[in-house]
């Protein structure tokens, strides 16, 4: 892999190129490619010294490749010279090898997943979750996606890792609070953000779709659910409106891009579990890049610096 490459080592392995370019030589005729490689443990800068023309042609049409190449420092960071690549057939490509991946097995996943559907005991939103979690299209995109860009959890299975922490918070927050809905919260919980897996794209990258652009997750996340539910016959309108209410607000506050504000309690209870699992991740984040430091770094989206000891 990318992070056990030592200067005066070799590399051979798959790596994605996210980026490349050709430049000049400053002193001589010819050019040669700067690339930025990655995998599941970082990226890597790397460079192509002789330039062959079908290259370019698979540069261009291709990303996943296996490289042999020696490996130096430049400037303080390892570098690639690659003497060999190919590209990668399809049917080849794994990318949890390529893409950042939580943490969390998906074994544990699911089984913090069964453990929280197991206590549900309201028959229309069970077969709701059912059609959405067992879905061979949306189930997997769920257990796939990022949960966001960049602020939290953005690798692949990140959008249920932070689903499920989120339900396992709003639980325990509403243990003193007997008139919750507690099936009612639970799905919300977990089906919060699920506009995600048509909002980002992520074969190889994270990026946006369009559709996410234009609409976003919640919108497209009201669209979704909404359509399950009409599938469903007699489905109760009070459930489903009081839902989809969840989804709408879910973010809380207007300025943060939320249709509604919370109205009814379990709405504000996945409003605060949302925004406090996300905000300890980033503590759990900074703590691991800095695990000698007393304080982080200034972290942009919380506007502040994290006490870490």
């Amino acid at each position: 892999m990318l992070s056990d490459c030592q200067s005066g080592g070799q590399f051979k392995g798959i790596v994605l190129v996210t980026e490349w370019k050709e430049n000049p030589f400053r002193s001589k005729p010819g050019s040669f490619i700067a690339m930025t490689c990655q995998d599941c443990t970082g990226t890597m800068q790397a460079k192509i010294w002789e330039t062959v023309a079908c290259r370019f042609d698979w540069l261009n049409d291709k990303d996943v490749f296996y490289v042999e190449a020696s490996v130096s420092e430049y400037r303080g960071a390892m570098e690639l010279s690659i003497e060999s690549l190919r590209p990668v057939d399809e049917e080849e490509i794994d990318l949890t090898k390529l893409l950042s991946c939580s943490p969390i097995t998906e074994e544990i996943l699911e089984q913090r997943l069964q453990n929280l559907r197991n206590s549900l005991e309201e028959e229309n939103l069970k077969s709701l979750l059912g059609r959405l979690l067992d879905h061979p299209t949306i189930g997997t995109l769920f257990r796939q996606a990022p949960a966001a860009m960049k602020i939290h959890q953005p690798y692949l299975r990140g959008l249920w890792e932070h689903s499920l922490g989120v339900a396992e918070l709003a639980q325990s927050m509403s243990a003193n609070y007997p008139e919750v809905n507690s099936d009612l919260l639970l799905v919300g919980a977990l089906l919060h953000d699920i506009g995600k897996i048509l909002e980002y794209n992520f074969e190889r990258v994270i990026s946006y779709t369009t559709d996410g652009r234009l609409l976003g997750h919640i919108i497209m996340g009201v669209d979704l659910i909404s359509r399950e539910m009409a599938e469903i016959p007699d489905f109760p309108r009070d459930i489903r409106t009081k839902l989809l209410h969840i989804i709408t607000s879910h973010h809380g506050r207007y300025e943060w891009q939320s249709p509604r504000r919370p109205k009814c309690m379990e709405a504000v209870i996945i409003h605060h579990a949302d925004a406090l699992e996300a905000d300890l991740w980033q503590f759990r984040r900074a703590k691991q890049e800095n695990p000698n430091e007393e304080w982080s770094p200034y972290v942009r989206s919380m506007e502040r610096y994290l006490y870490l000891d």
